[in-house]
């Protein structure tokens, strides 16, 4: 009996661990209750995670296009004139130019050394319109020789055509752009719309705020006498690659060639630039657009406002590159000018025609 008992003592516990569908189902969800708790708390933290970095990426993508925002109007508040046509004593531009046509846009753009150059500093050695057909998307470059003689526009004064801003400019006047505007729309017959003034320092620093250009040459260019006898450019046939300073001595180069072809090497480093700014997708990278904004902001003097300019952006994506024209009025059968001499001895350049109807002809019809 005593074994017995024994016996059905050992076996009692084996019988308690034997529980019944219903007792092994609770002891189970008793058993799962942590665990899911645990999974709930694991994934409401990542749920809060997710939130935070959520509203962390809208708050760094909203600072960064307000501080944008911000750039971009202080960096066009330093680049504008800020000269209006209704200011006293100020030349009436309205009276010295064209008829508005509305399917042209027109760009003046100039480059010139700075105002701190005391060697001719405010002499715009580049004078370059870019010329819109708004319906067709067209557009053309035209390139006007600095030689140039003319009047400057409500004077009696005759001197070259670069010249024009620097007297504009001219006890503080502050009115060279628009010196420049009648005096550009005197010659060619187009209505300026815009202008945009770019020193040296601009040019090499955009150049290098996008990485270099590259321009393709079907000859060989070699410049040795222009500069110091420690700068020199040689540049092979083919694909050169330049960064911001061999891309100023090349636009700048003439003794060894012209300046006839130094004005086209000046529309050849403009394409480039601007093909430079498309591979890059520079307007979606507000790194670059910030370096290019620096370069332009220090460097850079316009009329062009914030409207204009997006205006000049929707309009950029139907402009046909493919088709682009292309101008420079030179000493040749086609080129429309002679060369002369002035009273001073200073060589200058004329029109061949007597007058800019010719040239005004070429600048009108340039899309036909």
């Amino acid at each position: 009996m005593d074994i017995k008992i024994n016996n059905y003592k050992e076996e009692e516990p084996e019988i308690d661990e034997v529980s019944s569908d219903e007792e092994t189902g609770a002891v189970a969800l008793e058993e799962r209750k942590p665990r899911v708790k645990e999974e709930q708390k694991e994934s409401g933290l990542k749920k809060f995670a997710f939130l935070f970095w959520v509203l962390f990426l809208i708050l760094l993508i909203g600072g960064i296009f307000m501080l944008l925002v911000y750039k971009t109007s202080f960096t066009f508040n330093k680049m504008s004139f800020g000269v209006g046509e209704n200011e006293p004593g100020l030349l009436p531009l309205s009276q010295m130019m064209p008829r508005d046509d509305e399917d042209r846009e027109n760009i003046l753009l100039l480059g010139y050394r700075g105002e701190d150059d005391p060697n001719g500093g405010l002499l715009t050695d580049t004078l370059m319109i870019a010329s819109i057909e708004r319906s067709s998307g067209r557009i053309a470059l035209i390139s006007v020789p600095r030689d140039l003689y003319i009047q400057i526009p409500g004077t009696k004064i005759y001197e070259k055509i670069n010249y024009a801003y620097a007297y504009g400019q001219k006890d503080g006047r502050n009115q060279g752009i628009l010196y420049t505007k009648a005096a550009i729309s005197q010659v060619t017959g187009l209505y300026i719309d815009n202008s945009v003034l770019v020193n040296f320092n601009a040019f090499e620093d955009l150049v290098d705020a996008l990485g270099g250009i590259t321009v393709h040459l079907d000859k060989p260019f070699r410049e040795d006498t222009q500069f110091s006898k420690e700068i020199i450019i040689d540049l092979p046939a083919g694909e050169n690659y330049m960064d911001g300073q061999t891309a100023l001595y090349f636009v700048r180069s003439r003794y060894t060639t012209s300046d006839f072809d130094r004005a086209r090497r000046q529309q050849q480093a403009i394409l480039a630039i601007k093909d430079k700014a498309l591979s890059l997708g520079v307007l979606t990278n507000p790194v670059k657009v910030f370096n290019l904004l620096d370069a332009l902001g220090k460097n850079v003097k316009m009329d062009l406002t914030v409207g204009d300019i997006r205006d000049l952006v929707g309009l950029y994506s139907r402009l046909d590159f493919d088709g682009l024209k292309q101008k420079v009025f030179d000493t040749s059968p086609q080129g429309l000018l002679r060369s002369a001499t002035a009273e001073t001895g200073a060589y200058i350049l004329l029109p061949v025609a007597g007058d800019y109807s010719e040239i005004q002809k070429v600048c009108q019809n340039i899309f036909e």
